[in-house]
Parts: structure tokens; sequence; C-alpha cells
């Protein structure tokens, strides 16, 4: 009878363990859906004109990046890279609207800038806040967001690989790569 029973048993406990690990990977995978959705609406591409003057002749030229709206006024941050010598700036929000924005700030050593954004309609732009990098630790999935290439929103997950490290300013390595440029931003999940 003992032996008849393991095969019921043994199916019966793989089927639970089987619908457990499901009910964990959708819990998993709605709080990714929930940490992206959470930012994503902030997240802007970003196209620069500048002009240099080369053999007596104005040049323009043209760089995309990516950046994220930090406040319902429309301040979003980049990097100096991208924005440095703006004459123009033109920012694609999530909902496809452009919207032109101008440089506030830039420091060059710590690779960000300040954009403001020009609102259109007089509403409040959606916004992502900062969060707290001290609270973050080796083995966190994160996310990165940005506009590679100057296409449309990507996403792409990975892992803090040191908290420590010291460059010419402090940063967080991650053992993923948003092809095209460095990330737009970069989010805890924190699931």
């Amino acid at each position: 009878m003992l032996k008849k029973l393991s095969p019921i048993v043994l199916l019966m406990l793989l089927t639970s363990l089987a619908a457990h690990a499901l009910a964990n990977s959708n819990d998993a995978k709605l709080e990714m859906t929930a940490a992206v959705e959470a930012v994503r609406p902030a997240l802007i591409r970003i196209h620069v004109v500048s002009s240099d003057y080369r053999q007596g002749r104005e040049v323009k030229t043209e760089s995309f990046g990516s950046g994220v709206i930090i406040s319902p006024e429309g301040y979003a941050v980049t990097n100096h890279h991208v924005a440095m010598d703006a004459e123009r700036i033109v920012c694609t929000l999530a909902d496809k609207r452009e919207i032109e924005a101008k440089l506030i700030g830039t420091d060059p050593l710590a690779d960000i800038a300040v954009i403001k954004l020009t609102s259109t309609d007089g509403k409040p732009f959606p916004f992502a806040e900062f969060g707290d990098s001290s609270k973050l630790e080796v083995g966190d999935r994160v996310f990165a967001m940005g506009c590679p290439y100057s296409l449309s929103q990507s996403v792409t997950m990975g892992m803090v690989s040191n908290t420590e490290m010291m460059l010419p300013k402090e940063s967080f390595p991650e053992d993923f790569t948003l092809e095209g440029e460095p990330v737009g931003s970069m989010v805890r999940w924190i699931g």
C-alpha cells in the first residue's frame, strides 16, 4: 500500500511545490512591473543640438541621451556629456510628446546635468523620486532604463556588484549594460 501511495503523494507534493513556485514567480513579476512602472513615465529621450566652430565655419552637431524627470515642475537629470554645449534641447516623454528644455547647469566631473522642461499645458510632469543610495547592497537587483541609440525606452535588469567603488566620482557598478549609452536611470527592485 505504501508503494502505491508514494507516487501519488510525490505527485501531490510536486504539484504543491510547482503551484507555490508559480505564485512566487507571479508575485515577483508583479513587483518588478510595479518598480519599472513607477519610474518609466518619468524617463525622457533627449535630443541636443550644439554648435562648434571649425576652420572658420559653424558646424551643428547632434547628440542623444536619456534623462529622468525629478520634479513636477519639469526639472530633469541627464549626463553632462549629453547636454554640455546645448543650444537646443528637445525631450520626448513616455507619452511621445516632444517638449523643449533649457540647460540649467552641469558638473563635468560627476558627468551630470540638470535641464528644465518647458510646460506647454501647465500640468505637472510625471516624475521619479531619488532613492537612498546608502541602502544599496551588493547583490541587490536593479533595473537600468534609458533610450539606447536614441530609440524608445528600454529596460534591462541586473544586480549591484560593488557599493564602495570610488572613481573620479562615487558610482555603483552593476553587472549589465544598456547598449548605446550610460544608464538613464537605475531603479532598485525590492522584492
